[in-house]
Order: C-alpha cells, then structure tokens, then sequence
C-alpha cells in the first residue's frame, strides 16, 4: 500500500524527519511520497534563528538517550557532507562565567587559557570540552537536510495547514492549508506528522480536538531576542561558548548567552525580556526587542569590552519556542492511526533535531524507533 507522508512545519524537526525517512531502508519514492507543508519559508523560526548550542550530555533522564544519539548523528552528518564549512559544524569548550560589572577581575580568569578575551570575570569554570559540547549555524543546517530530502522527492509548499479531512476509521485522508495569497490546497496524507513548533499544540487541538492528547499542551514560548555581532577582524574569538551571570554597573542582573561561529560572528541571546508578545499566524511575523537588543549590547560591552567596543550589529531577530507540556520534556511518536507528533523540543531543538528525525523515521517505517529509547517521550506518557 502506498504512503503519503504530509509534515506540517519546517523546522530542523520536521526537515530531519524528511532527511532520515528518505535514508530508510524501506524508503520507495514510488510507494512513500512525503510532503513539507510550511506556513513561512524552511527555518523561519527558531530553526534557523537559535544560537546552535550542541551538547551531548546535559539532558534530563528521558531524553538523555535521544541527545547522545544527537550529538552523534550531528558528527556523523558532518563528516559525511563537510559540515564544517556548510554549516559552522564545529567542537567547542564552553565555559560558565560570574561577572560583577563593579568588581574587580579573578586571577582564575587569567590563568585559564584562552580567556584572554574576556573582560571582568569574577568566577569562570569549564562546563563542557570538546568532547561533549559544539555548535551548527541553524538555518544552514535546516535547509540543507531539506535540500538532501528534496534530492529524493521530498516537495514542499509554502501555505499554513489549517484543517484536515479524515476517513471513516479517524485515520488521514488530507491536510487542507491556505497560502498567504489566500490560495486554498489540498494535501492528500495517509500520514500526518506535527512538528510546527511552538504552533504545534494549537494547531493539534484545532484538528483533532481531543485526540491531540499532549500534542495538545505544547505551546509557544516568550518571544527570544538575539542578535548577530561582528568584532572587526583583527579581534579574533575562540570557540567558546558563554553560558553568564552578569550584574550591570546599574546593579540590573542578567543571564546572556553567547556562541561565537566560525565566520568571525558572535550570537548573543538571552536579554529576558518578552514584551509580552503573542504568537503570531507564521513565523516570519516574529519581530525582534529594541529594548532586548540594547540590553545585549550593553552585555557584551562587559563581557568582552575591548573586543565588542567597535562591533557591528549584522542581525536582529526573534523567535518562539515550543515549551513541552507538563513533564518537560519533548512529545515524540504516535497520537492514532496515520497521526503522529514530535515537538515540545524548547531550546534543545537543534540538539535534538537530527535523532529526533531518525526516531521518527523508524517509528513510522518499522513500527518502533530502535536508535534511541523514546519511550517515555511518547504521547501516552507525557499526558
């Protein structure tokens, strides 16, 4: 019997799905056709505008099988198609950092090596080596996984789904979408996977009510601020990503989060301020915090002074994220007949994304996902 795999959403979730269902052995591009529906454009979220922070064993018990099968798989993608040059694929230290803007500097900064960089730190500590932490520029990784899919017979279409047409056993027969033209389309599906992010548990319960279960309670974030920085040339940044407690000359405390790429950029995130957005109809809708913005300059103004006094801002942006339901943790697998969800993923999206992809491309081809124990990440478990 023939299969028509309907994805709805864009990102590294649902690109990663696309990749690995067409890597299965059991994939026929004669018997399997599998369908992108994005309401925005590939990695309009926070697919393609997160930080890329990769790590390999800083996840909660339920999904610390799933982040080792990640980390591997990202490793595994880069050296089979040089990820390092397509899409910022690199190892990385990463180090905890204390500052008081007032205070004076840590001898401990000065003897760690490689912190030459950095400015008033009152404690720093390693919190991952190149072992277990690393980082992909995200929108780069996204669509290329995308690309290799569509080289299979992957379409994609840029229209919102917004409803669905079901056979007489609730099964699938139809995701229906609108694009933004007002254009009506139907997607036949025998399959239905939601992974639209922090859309994904509105969406759910719109279409299937209350057999949306915890896809259900998946539901967006605060709006994230970041911006993309760029140090003149001649001051180069190690790879090391900031994780930081900061307290400002105002006596203000912030938590910014920075992760320097390989193309001489810094990406700093983290300014905690929302401004109480909504969630708009698509992701590219998102705007981004001039306030949050200010705010993280002024933090890289301390955490690295003499770097960040003449940097250029190239980016400002924003985005959601999809919170997991109550448990914390990602929904992956089965809903019914033909509906499945993976989503919930918070900031560990990336992470996750390329084994969240393999899971679900065995969950729907082999009837159990055997790379990595998802068990309790099932829509069963995390009601």
């Amino acid at each position: 019997m023939s299969r028509s795999i309907v994805i709805i959403g864009g990102g590294v979730i649902g690109s990663s799905t696309a990749y690995y269902l067409t890597r299965h052995p059991a994939f026929n591009s004669a018997e399997i056709a599998i369908h992108i529906v994005e309401a925005s454009f590939i990695a309009a979220g926070s697919s393609g505008k997160g930080g890329g922070f990769l790590a390999e064993d800083w996840h909660q018990p339920y999904t610390a099988s799933l982040g080792k099968l990640s980390f591997r798989l990202h490793d595994e993608l880069a050296q089979e198609y040089g990820g390092d040059k397509l899409w910022g694929y690199r190892r990385m230290k990463t180090l905890n950092l204390e500052i008081n803007a007032l205070g004076p500097a840590s001898k401990k900064t000065k003897s760690l090596a490689g912190s030459e960089w950095l400015g008033k730190v009152e404690d720093i500590s390693v919190i991952g080596d190149t072992k277990t932490t690393g980082q992909v520029t995200p929108y780069q990784l996204t669509t290329f996984l995308v690309e290799r899919a569509m080289e299979k017979g992957v379409k994609v279409s840029i229209a919102m789904a917004d409803g669905m047409q079901f056979e007489e056993d609730g099964s699938p027969k139809a995701v229906l979408a609108t694009d933004e033209f007002g254009e009506k389309y139907t997607f036949p599906a025998t399959d239905v996977v939601f992974a639209a992010g922090p859309w994904t548990g509105e969406l759910a319960k719109k279409v299937l009510g209350k057999r949306a279960g915890a896809a259900g309670g998946i539901c967006p974030s605060e709006a994230s601020t970041s911006i993309i920085m760029r140090p003149p040339s001649d001051q180069l940044i190690p790879a090391q990503a900031l994780f930081s407690s900061i307290r400002m000359p105002d006596g203000r405390y912030g938590s910014p989060e920075v992760f320097p790429r390989p193309d001489g950029t810094v990406y700093v995130c983290g300014a905690g301020t929302g401004d109480g957005l909504a969630l708009p109809t698509r992701a590219k809708e998102v705007s981004p915090s001039s306030k949050a913005v200010q705010r993280l300059v002024e933090y890289m103004n301390v955490i690295s002074p003499d770097r960040f006094k003449d940097a250029k801002i190239e980016v400002q942006q924003a985005c959601f994220r999809p919170n997991p339901p109550r448990g914390g943790n990602p929904v992956i697998g089965k809903l019914g007949k033909g509906l499945w969800v993976a989503s919930g993923h918070n900031v560990w999206g990336l992470t996750h994304g390329p084994g969240t992809g393999l899971c679900m491309a065995e969950l729907m081809l082999d009837g159990q996902a055997t790379s990595a124990d998802i068990s309790a990440l099932a829509p069963a478990t995390t009601l």
